[in-house]
Order: structure tokens, then C-alpha cells, then sequence
């Protein structure tokens, strides 16, 4: 059965929400970052107009752009935003699948006899999200995630574009494989194909499979299958019970750094941060993840998977650190840090067979409840203190593609 997917992708997400709350904002070159020495998380059409990108630095994009605005982000202002887009998208079907905190699959197929065509449901979704929340979104229409994908990526701001499956082979034969980034491939993938004689979409969906498995593992199926336009993977029930899907947080250090018990003490404090989120949601969680971002704004990110679930901070950091480890000596010097937690399931509090993981964990409540109370790290591990002296910024920002339970 022919399938029709939808992608919704918000425009210039966190400043198109910023210009709609402040109408001074509007028309005008805005960037949204953190508090304190951070880098631009995303800019208006007006401010990439100058030549300003995420992951600039504000410096940067004032040298481009010398009346550029910055917006200090408000997460919980667009995690709103984004639930009242859900809640819009929901009056169509329940086949709602968030991607990101911008960006939403649906699956249109069974109420095209309701609603029209596919072009016809994504024109009225345009339609109410620019009268209800006065914001522009691009939708990609194919007959599967892929395509839906990358059919968002082609007409932006504030496109709409749908790929019928016989023009897919003449699409893919002509696009690079850096073209395939934001759809299942990135900057270093992209870069490795491309050495390995793979330079288009069509040739990676013709290599041959054991050679993609020799250069990339297990990777090689999904990437072959990208290469193919093929994708068999459902668009999930909307379930807002359950909606998290990960916890993090990042801090970008007031200078860049080698120091290990610097970096290690920031680790430690982005952990205990997780864990803090982690119990407030009455979650538990077992896949760490770490990311490094180097003096030169390279990164390293890798995940550890352990076998049974989590939920507090040291118990976090210590796989972090364990992934830390893993890239010392450190060659460059340290600009961020950053560390999350999924594989989540609600916390039943169950009792534990060890009467001494019991109390640490009831310990960790006493803690909550007092920072509570009297504030944030009020109580905290005494190496925190290395951190603090070192540079705390008044708030840290929070990592990727999470959305929290309102």
C-alpha cells in the first residue's frame, strides 16, 4: 500500500517564536543563544541573509552582521509552542510522530478520504498554524520518512514540496551525498563516502552492501537503504505519556581548557543536572550519551549502553567519564561539554535487593528536596566546587531534540 508522509519543519524555529512574542523583533536580523560566552542556536531568515549560521559564535555574527539582535532562548517557551503545533496536527490523525522539538512526522494515508490529498491536508496545516500561532513551517510529502524528509529540506522558508515515488531513481541519481545531511547522514559520513569514490545518492544506494559494512559496520544497511529512498519504519501513535524521550544539558566553558579536573568536574556537574531532571519526571534511564566540543568547534559525541537502569547524577557521570576517557591525552582544548540520558522508562519504585543502593537513592531524594526548597546545588558533590570556581554561568543551555512533560 502506497503510503502518504508528511514532514513538518517549523522555519527558523526559536527566532520565528521570538519574533512572533516581541513584534519589535520582526523583519530584523535576531539570533537566539544562551547566557553567558556561547554560540548562535538559531538565527532568523533576515540574520542568515548576512551570512550568519548556527554554531557561530556571537562574536562572528556580529562581525557580520553589526545590528544583529540577540535573544537570550527560553526553552519552555518553545516546548509550549511545540505542543500547541502537536495539538494542531492531531485534529487530522493520531499517526503524530515529534522528530525533534521543530519538526513532526505524520502519517496522512487513512483520513485522505476525510481530508483530501496529501497536498491538501499539508496546505490546510500551513494554513492553521500561521492563523493560531502566526508562524511559518515547510512540509515535505513522500511515501516514506526519507523522502518526506528531504522533500521539506527543498523549498524553504515556508515551502511545500511533495516527491512522487516514480521521480525518486532521476532525484537521487543527480543528488550528492552532502546533500543527504539532516536525512540519516552527516558532515563526517558524507565526507567518508565521498572518499571512498560514493558521491552521489544514487551510488550509495547501488554500492554494494559488504562494502559499506567493511568501511562503516552496521551502519552500512542504513545507509544503503538512504542511498534507496527506502524506508519501512511507521509513523508512531502520538503519545504524550509518552513524550521524553531523552534528558540533557551542556555548558560552554567561560574559556577553553585542557584542565582534566576542570572538564571532569563539568561533566559531573551536567550529570547531576540530568539526574535532577531524570527524578523530577520520575524516570529511570540506561544509554549515557557525552559530547565534547573542541577549541576549533570540532566534536566528539559517543553513547554507552549499560544493562540496568539509572537515576542519579554520579551514576551518570561515571559512565561519562568512562567515555571521557577514551580521547585522552586531549589534543585540543576543551570549549563544551555536554551529557544526556535516554532509553527511559517510568520509575516504579521498586525496592532494591541491596539495602545500601536503597538508602543512596533515598539520599538523592533528601538532596532534591532540599535544593528544592533553598535553591539549585545548594547541596552538591564537593568537586563541584572546581567548576564553580572556575566559571559557572548563570544558566546552562539544554541539548537537542528532548521534549519536557508541561
Amino acid at each position: 500500500m502506497n503510503r502518504t508522509i508528511l514532514l513538518i519543519d517549523m522555519n527558523s524555529y526559536f527566532a520565528s517564536v521570538e519574533q512572533k512574542c516581541n513584534p519589535v523583533l520582526q523583519g530584523k536580523p535576531v539570533v537566539v543563544c544562551g547566557y553567558g560566552r556561547t554560540i548562535v542556536v538559531t538565527a532568523s531568515y533576515e540574520a542568515r541573509e548576512y551570512g550568519i549560521k548556527t554554531g557561530m559564535t556571537i562574536p562572528e555574527a556580529k562581525k557580520l552582521c553589526p545590528n544583529v539582535i540577540i535573544v537570550y532562548g527560553n526553552i519552555d517557551k518553545y516546548i509550549d509552542t511545540t505542543l500547541k503545533i502537536h495539538q494542531i496536527l492531531l485534529r487530522f490523525t493520531d499517526r503524530v510522530e515529534p522528530f525533534s522539538i521543530d519538526e513532526c512526522f505524520m502519517d496522512v494515508t487513512d483520513v485522505e478520504k476525510l481530508f483530501g490529498d496529501g497536498l491538501t491536508i499539508a496546505k490546510k496545516i500551513k494554513q492553521l498554524i500561521k492563523e493560531e500561532l502566526g508562524l511559518n513551517c515547510s512540509i515535505g510529502i513522500g511515501e516514506n520518512k526519507i523522502i518526506a524528509k528531504f522533500a521539506s529540506k527543498l523549498k524553504k522558508p515556508d515551502g511545500l514540496c511533495k516527491i512522487e515515488k516514480e521521480d525518486i531513481k532521476n532525484i537521487f541519481s543527480l543528488l550528492s551525498v552532502r546533500e543527504l545531511q539532516g536525512i540519516g547522514i552527516g558532515k563526517k559520513i558524507a565526507e567518508k563516502l565521498e572518499s571512498i569514490g560514493i558521491l552521489t545518492a544514487q551510488q550509495l544506494g547501488d554500492a554494494n552492501l559488504d562494502f559499506l559494512i567493511k568501511h562503516f559496520g552496521i551502519l552500512g544497511y542504513h545507509l544503503k537503504k538512504i542511498g534507496q529512498g527506502v524506508d519501512d519504519s511507521p509513523v508512531k501513535i502520538y503519545d504524550d505519556k509518552n513524550y521524553i524521550k531523552s534528558f540533557g544539558h551542556s555548558h560552554t566553558l567561560p574559556t577553553d581548557t585542557y584542565d582534566l579536573n576542570i572538564i571532569k568536574s563539568y561533566i559531573l556537574l551536567m550529570s547531576e543536572k540530568v539526574g535532577v531532571r531524570l527524578r523530577k519526571e520520575n524516570m529511570l534511564g540506561r544509554t549515557v550519551s557525552l559530547m565534547i566540543r573542541y577549541e576549533d568547534f570540532d566534536s566528539f559525541s559517543k553513547q554507552y549502553t549499560i544493562k540496568h537502569y539509572i537515576r542519579t547524577g554520579y551514576e551518570i557521570y561515571k559512565i561519562a567519564e568512562k567515555i571521557f576517557n577514551q580521547i585522552l591525552p586531549l589534543k585540543k582544548a576543551v570549549r563544551l561539554v555536554g551529557v544526556s540520558i535516554s532509553n527511559l522508562i517510568q520509575d516504579n519504585k521498586q525496592p532494591f535487593l541491596f539495602n545500601r543502593l536503597q538508602k543512596y537513592y533515598q539520599l538523592a531524594d533528601m538532596v532534591d528536596s532540599i535544593n528544592s526548597k533553598y535553591g539549585e546545588f545548594t547541596v552538591k558533590p564537593a568537586s563541584l566546587i572546581i567548576a564553580e570556581k572556575f566559571g559557572i554561568l548563570e544558566r546552562c543551555g539544554i541539548i537537542g531534540t528532548s521534549l519536557i512533560k508541561k
